[in-house]
Protein backbone atom coordinates (compact mmCIF):
# COMPACT_ATOMS: atom_id res chain seq x y z
CA UNK A 1 0.00 0.00 0.00
CA UNK A 2 2.66 2.38 0.77
CA UNK A 3 4.41 1.97 -2.45
CA UNK A 4 1.58 2.54 -4.46
CA UNK A 5 0.76 5.80 -2.59
CA UNK A 6 4.55 6.50 -3.54
CA UNK A 7 3.82 5.72 -6.69
CA UNK A 8 0.78 7.77 -6.85
CA UNK A 9 2.82 10.59 -5.42
CA UNK A 10 5.96 10.52 -8.27
CA UNK A 11 3.22 10.50 -10.96
CA UNK A 12 1.05 13.39 -9.57
CA UNK A 13 4.52 15.81 -9.01
CA UNK A 14 5.36 14.67 -12.61
CA UNK A 15 2.71 15.66 -13.61
CA UNK A 16 2.75 19.17 -12.00
CA UNK A 17 6.20 19.99 -13.61
CA UNK A 18 7.12 20.74 -17.57
CA UNK A 19 8.57 17.45 -19.02
CA UNK A 20 12.19 18.15 -20.10
CA UNK A 21 14.19 15.78 -22.84
CA UNK A 22 17.84 15.59 -21.52
CA UNK A 23 19.63 15.18 -24.59
CA UNK A 24 23.50 14.05 -24.70
CA UNK A 25 25.97 13.19 -27.10
CA UNK A 26 27.93 10.08 -27.53
CA UNK A 27 31.39 9.74 -29.56
CA UNK A 28 33.15 7.00 -28.26
CA UNK A 29 33.07 7.91 -24.85
CA UNK A 30 31.83 4.96 -22.58
CA UNK A 31 33.26 5.68 -19.24
CA UNK A 32 32.91 9.90 -19.56
CA UNK A 33 28.87 9.27 -21.16
CA UNK A 34 28.41 6.05 -18.41
CA UNK A 35 29.38 9.04 -15.25
CA UNK A 36 27.33 11.19 -16.95
CA UNK A 37 24.09 9.26 -17.27
CA UNK A 38 25.08 8.19 -13.50
CA UNK A 39 24.54 11.10 -12.24
CA UNK A 40 21.71 11.97 -13.63
CA UNK A 41 19.77 9.25 -12.44
CA UNK A 42 20.24 10.68 -9.07
CA UNK A 43 18.30 13.39 -10.45
CA UNK A 44 15.31 14.81 -7.91
CA UNK A 45 13.59 16.22 -10.81
CA UNK A 46 10.32 13.85 -11.48
CA UNK A 47 9.85 14.47 -15.42
CA UNK A 48 12.79 14.07 -17.24
CA UNK A 49 13.43 11.64 -20.06
CA UNK A 50 17.09 11.40 -21.89
CA UNK A 51 17.82 11.32 -25.32
CA UNK A 52 21.32 9.78 -25.63
CA UNK A 53 22.28 10.74 -29.56
CA UNK A 54 25.56 8.79 -30.45
CA UNK A 55 27.40 10.03 -33.35
CA UNK A 56 28.32 7.20 -35.23
CA UNK A 57 30.69 5.91 -32.60
CA UNK A 58 32.45 3.16 -33.66
CA UNK A 59 34.01 1.24 -30.36
CA UNK A 60 30.01 -0.36 -29.57
CA UNK A 61 29.70 2.22 -26.62
CA UNK A 62 26.42 3.30 -27.72
CA UNK A 63 25.27 -0.66 -27.65
CA UNK A 64 26.87 -1.19 -24.05
CA UNK A 65 25.13 2.15 -22.47
CA UNK A 66 21.71 1.12 -24.12
CA UNK A 67 22.04 -2.01 -22.40
CA UNK A 68 23.21 -0.77 -18.83
CA UNK A 69 20.82 2.41 -18.55
CA UNK A 70 17.49 0.88 -20.31
CA UNK A 71 15.44 3.94 -19.59
CA UNK A 72 17.64 6.16 -21.63
CA UNK A 73 16.06 6.70 -24.96
CA UNK A 74 18.81 5.71 -27.61
CA UNK A 75 19.56 7.26 -31.16
CA UNK A 76 22.00 5.87 -33.35
CA UNK A 77 23.46 8.35 -36.19
CA UNK A 78 25.69 6.43 -39.22
CA UNK A 79 28.73 9.27 -39.01
CA UNK A 80 29.51 12.09 -36.92
CA UNK A 81 27.31 14.75 -37.38
CA UNK A 82 29.58 16.95 -35.05
CA UNK A 83 27.94 18.82 -31.92
CA UNK A 84 25.24 20.71 -33.78
CA UNK A 85 23.79 17.79 -35.81
CA UNK A 86 23.95 15.59 -33.55
CA UNK A 87 22.37 17.76 -30.75
CA UNK A 88 19.80 19.19 -33.67
CA UNK A 89 18.56 15.32 -34.04
CA UNK A 90 17.71 15.05 -30.46
CA UNK A 91 15.90 18.12 -30.78
CA UNK A 92 13.91 17.31 -33.08
CA UNK A 93 13.18 14.11 -31.43
CA UNK A 94 12.29 15.57 -28.55
CA UNK A 95 10.15 18.15 -29.84
CA UNK A 96 8.09 15.61 -31.67
CA UNK A 97 7.39 13.72 -28.63
CA UNK A 98 6.31 16.89 -26.47
CA UNK A 99 9.07 17.95 -24.71
CA UNK A 100 8.63 21.81 -22.63
CA UNK A 101 12.07 22.18 -22.06
CA UNK A 102 15.29 21.11 -24.11
CA UNK A 103 18.59 20.20 -22.01
CA UNK A 104 21.93 20.24 -23.83
CA UNK A 105 24.18 18.56 -21.39
CA UNK A 106 27.83 17.54 -22.39
CA UNK A 107 28.89 13.85 -22.01
CA UNK A 108 32.21 15.16 -20.00
CA UNK A 109 29.96 16.40 -17.00
CA UNK A 110 28.63 15.28 -13.89
CA UNK A 111 25.44 17.17 -12.37
CA UNK A 112 24.29 17.52 -8.75
CA UNK A 113 20.97 16.13 -8.05
CA UNK A 114 18.65 19.41 -7.95
CA UNK A 115 20.75 21.40 -10.87
CA UNK A 116 17.85 21.12 -12.82
CA UNK A 117 15.12 21.49 -10.43
CA UNK A 118 16.89 24.42 -9.75
CA UNK A 119 16.75 25.83 -13.59
CA UNK A 120 13.37 25.17 -14.27
CA UNK A 121 12.41 27.02 -11.13
CA UNK A 122 14.08 30.19 -12.43
CA UNK A 123 12.80 29.58 -16.29
CA UNK A 124 9.54 29.07 -14.65
CA UNK A 125 9.27 32.32 -12.78
CA UNK A 126 9.78 34.56 -15.92
CA UNK A 127 8.45 34.06 -19.10
CA UNK A 128 10.48 36.38 -20.66
CA UNK A 129 13.67 34.11 -19.76
CA UNK A 130 14.56 31.77 -22.79
CA UNK A 131 17.72 29.75 -21.93
CA UNK A 132 19.78 29.48 -18.78
CA UNK A 133 22.84 27.83 -17.97
CA UNK A 134 23.98 26.24 -14.32
CA UNK A 135 26.80 27.21 -12.41
CA UNK A 136 30.11 25.09 -14.06
CA UNK A 137 32.52 23.54 -12.33
CA UNK A 138 35.86 21.86 -13.20
CA UNK A 139 36.23 18.21 -12.28
CA UNK A 140 39.46 18.47 -10.37
CA UNK A 141 39.48 20.89 -7.99
CA UNK A 142 35.91 20.71 -7.67
CA UNK A 143 35.48 24.11 -6.17
CA UNK A 144 37.36 25.78 -9.66
CA UNK A 145 34.87 27.57 -11.29
CA UNK A 146 34.86 27.02 -15.70
CA UNK A 147 31.81 28.91 -15.81
CA UNK A 148 30.41 31.52 -13.73
CA UNK A 149 28.12 33.59 -16.37
CA UNK A 150 29.33 34.55 -20.23
CA UNK A 151 29.87 37.59 -21.59
CA UNK A 152 30.37 38.58 -25.46
CA UNK A 153 30.95 41.82 -27.04
CA UNK A 154 30.16 42.35 -30.65
CA UNK A 155 34.06 42.92 -32.11
CA UNK A 156 35.72 40.03 -29.09
CA UNK A 157 36.92 37.06 -31.70
CA UNK A 158 35.63 34.92 -28.55
CA UNK A 159 33.30 35.03 -25.70
CA UNK A 160 34.33 35.18 -21.86
CA UNK A 161 33.81 32.87 -19.11
CA UNK A 162 33.00 35.20 -16.36
CA UNK A 163 34.68 33.82 -12.80
CA UNK A 164 36.85 31.57 -14.88
CA UNK A 165 39.67 29.76 -12.51
CA UNK A 166 38.22 31.37 -9.61
CA UNK A 167 37.64 29.32 -6.43
CA UNK A 168 34.47 29.30 -5.26
CA UNK A 169 32.44 26.25 -3.26
CA UNK A 170 28.67 28.34 -2.71
CA UNK A 171 25.51 28.33 -4.54
CA UNK A 172 24.63 32.12 -3.40
CA UNK A 173 23.75 34.81 -5.53
CA UNK A 174 20.80 35.47 -7.93
CA UNK A 175 19.87 34.40 -11.01
CA UNK A 176 21.28 37.08 -13.91
CA UNK A 177 20.94 38.09 -17.09
CA UNK A 178 24.30 37.11 -19.59
CA UNK A 179 25.24 38.19 -22.72
CA UNK A 180 26.63 34.89 -23.80
CA UNK A 181 25.41 31.17 -22.62
CA UNK A 182 27.33 27.64 -23.25
CA UNK A 183 26.50 25.08 -24.67
CA UNK A 184 28.01 22.45 -22.34
CA UNK A 185 24.62 22.81 -20.17
CA UNK A 186 21.76 24.63 -21.40
CA UNK A 187 18.25 24.75 -20.82
CA UNK A 188 16.01 26.12 -23.26
CA UNK A 189 12.44 26.96 -24.06
CA UNK A 190 10.41 24.83 -26.43
CA UNK A 191 8.89 27.97 -27.91
CA UNK A 192 12.35 30.05 -28.01
CA UNK A 193 13.59 26.82 -30.40
CA UNK A 194 10.31 27.18 -32.42
CA UNK A 195 10.59 31.22 -32.80
CA UNK A 196 14.68 31.06 -33.20
CA UNK A 197 15.42 27.62 -35.04
CA UNK A 198 18.10 24.92 -33.75
CA UNK A 199 21.69 25.15 -33.82
CA UNK A 200 23.15 26.16 -37.50
CA UNK A 201 24.80 23.05 -38.57
CA UNK A 202 26.80 24.67 -40.30
CA UNK A 203 29.19 25.20 -37.66
CA UNK A 204 29.58 21.53 -37.17
CA UNK A 205 31.85 22.09 -33.69
CA UNK A 206 32.79 25.13 -31.40
CA UNK A 207 31.50 28.92 -30.90
CA UNK A 208 27.69 27.43 -32.20
CA UNK A 209 26.42 28.16 -28.57
CA UNK A 210 27.57 31.82 -29.33
CA UNK A 211 25.97 32.02 -32.71
CA UNK A 212 22.56 30.70 -30.43
CA UNK A 213 22.97 33.51 -27.75
CA UNK A 214 22.79 35.79 -30.43
CA UNK A 215 20.22 34.70 -32.12
CA UNK A 216 17.95 34.07 -28.92
CA UNK A 217 18.55 37.33 -27.10
CA UNK A 218 18.12 39.71 -30.68
CA UNK A 219 14.39 37.85 -30.33
CA UNK A 220 13.90 39.24 -27.09
CA UNK A 221 14.98 36.52 -24.82
CA UNK A 222 16.79 37.08 -21.74
CA UNK A 223 19.57 34.52 -21.37
CA UNK A 224 20.24 33.55 -17.88
CA UNK A 225 23.02 32.47 -15.22
CA UNK A 226 21.72 30.60 -12.53
CA UNK A 227 24.54 30.06 -9.48
CA UNK A 228 22.39 27.76 -7.39
CA UNK A 229 22.17 25.26 -10.02
CA UNK A 230 25.66 23.37 -10.29
CA UNK A 231 27.78 20.45 -12.54
CA UNK A 232 30.99 20.09 -12.97
CA UNK A 233 32.81 19.29 -16.00
CA UNK A 234 36.14 16.98 -17.39
CA UNK A 235 37.10 19.95 -19.87
CA UNK A 236 36.93 18.77 -23.73
CA UNK A 237 37.41 14.81 -22.61
CA UNK A 238 35.69 13.99 -25.56
CA UNK A 239 37.37 16.54 -28.23
CA UNK A 240 40.71 15.95 -26.47
CA UNK A 241 40.79 12.51 -26.75
CA UNK A 242 39.36 12.22 -30.54
CA UNK A 243 39.50 15.47 -32.75
CA UNK A 244 43.34 16.93 -31.18
CA UNK A 245 44.72 20.12 -31.46
CA UNK A 246 44.54 20.81 -35.23
CA UNK A 247 40.66 19.93 -35.63
CA UNK A 248 39.97 22.23 -32.67
CA UNK A 249 41.95 25.25 -33.77
CA UNK A 250 40.42 24.89 -37.40
CA UNK A 251 36.43 24.82 -36.22
CA UNK A 252 37.21 27.93 -33.57
CA UNK A 253 39.24 30.00 -36.10
CA UNK A 254 36.68 29.14 -38.75
CA UNK A 255 33.66 29.16 -36.79
CA UNK A 256 34.35 32.82 -35.31
CA UNK A 257 34.60 33.86 -38.15
CA UNK A 258 31.48 32.61 -39.16
CA UNK A 259 29.56 34.63 -35.93
CA UNK A 260 31.23 37.98 -37.39
CA UNK A 261 30.38 37.46 -40.72
CA UNK A 262 26.40 36.72 -39.68
CA UNK A 263 26.09 38.89 -36.63
CA UNK A 264 28.85 42.21 -36.46
CA UNK A 265 27.70 45.00 -38.25
CA UNK A 266 30.12 47.39 -40.45
CA UNK A 267 31.45 49.71 -37.72
CA UNK A 268 32.79 46.88 -35.61
CA UNK A 269 34.77 45.04 -38.17
CA UNK A 270 38.32 46.98 -37.39
CA UNK A 271 37.90 45.91 -33.54
CA UNK A 272 37.09 42.22 -34.47
CA UNK A 273 40.09 42.09 -36.91
CA UNK A 274 42.50 43.35 -34.38
CA UNK A 275 40.75 41.00 -32.05
CA UNK A 276 41.32 38.21 -34.40
CA UNK A 277 44.74 39.23 -35.09
CA UNK A 278 45.93 38.87 -31.86
CA UNK A 279 44.11 35.48 -31.34
CA UNK A 280 46.09 34.53 -34.31
CA UNK A 281 49.59 35.65 -33.53
CA UNK A 282 49.12 33.70 -29.68
CA UNK A 283 47.90 30.44 -31.44
CA UNK A 284 50.63 30.75 -34.09
CA UNK A 285 53.53 31.65 -31.64
CA UNK A 286 52.28 28.20 -29.37
CA UNK A 287 52.32 26.05 -32.48
CA UNK A 288 55.32 26.93 -33.08
CA UNK A 289 57.35 27.20 -30.10
CA UNK A 290 55.82 23.75 -29.77
CA UNK A 291 56.70 22.65 -33.15
CA UNK A 292 53.00 21.63 -34.53
CA UNK A 293 53.23 22.52 -38.15
CA UNK A 294 50.15 20.42 -37.99
CA UNK A 295 48.41 22.86 -35.76
CA UNK A 296 49.43 25.70 -37.87
CA UNK A 297 48.37 24.45 -41.28
CA UNK A 298 44.94 23.71 -39.41
CA UNK A 299 44.27 27.11 -37.96
CA UNK A 300 45.16 29.09 -41.50
CA UNK A 301 42.88 25.88 -43.15
CA UNK A 302 40.26 27.50 -40.87
CA UNK A 303 40.92 31.16 -41.07
CA UNK A 304 40.18 30.76 -44.89
CA UNK A 305 37.24 28.29 -44.84
CA UNK A 306 35.72 31.14 -42.33
CA UNK A 307 35.98 33.72 -44.59
CA UNK A 308 35.00 31.74 -48.11
CA UNK A 309 32.55 28.91 -47.15
CA UNK A 310 28.52 29.54 -47.99
CA UNK A 311 26.82 30.75 -44.67
CA UNK A 312 22.92 31.60 -44.34
CA UNK A 313 22.93 34.67 -42.31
Amino acid sequence: MQESRRNLNDLHAQADLPKVSVIILNWNGYEVTKACLESLQESNYANLEVILVDNGSDDFSADKLAQEFREVRLIKNNTNLGFTGGNNIGMRDALDRGAEYLLLLNNDTVVSSDFLKELVRVAENDPKIGILNPKIYFFEPTDMIWYGGGMHKPWWSFPRHLDYLKRDSSRNGKPREVSFVTGCACLIKREVVSRVGLLDDTFFFGVEDLDWSIRIVRAGFKAVYVPSAVIWHKVSATANAHLGVGARDYYHARNSIFVARKHLQPKYWPLYLLSMGRYLAYATAVHILKVQPGGLKALYKGVWSGCSTAISK
